[in-house]
């Protein structure tokens, strides 16, 4: 039981980060010119997103909803805790590339 809720909070983890780097690539304006600096900001802001991604999922599952049980549960939580993590990240980073893909002229598509 322990382990499912590890895996939950990682894809609403990943989802949430994604969402808010939807909501960032949206708010950052347009520039005009010849070179503009505003897709590489939203590639920034998506990868630092992705970088945060993880830390945060880990820390969160980890001193939040660490069950209050004995080590065998705690280590089997830990474990499943660290792949959900892994798993979240890749998450983020395919759902990223479908909607950059998806979105290809506009701006989360500058994300890829």
């Amino acid at each position: 039981m322990e382990s499912t809720s590890a895996y939950i909070i990682s894809v609403i983890t990943a989802l949430f980060f994604l969402l808010l780097a939807v909501i960032i690539a949206n708010a950052i304006k347009y520039e005009g010119g010849s070179n503009p600096s505003d897709p590489k900001s939203r590639k920034t802001w998506f990868w630092l997103l992705a970088a945060l991604n993880p830390i945060i999922c880990f820390l969160f599952g980890y001193f939040v909803f660490r069950p209050d049980a004995n080590m065998m549960v705690l280590n089997n939580y830990v474990n499943a805790l660290s792949i959900g993590t892994a798993v979240g990240f890749l998450l983020y980073i395919a759902l990223g590339f479908a909607l950059s893909k998806v979105f290809a002229n506009g701006k989360i598509g500058h994300w890829f």
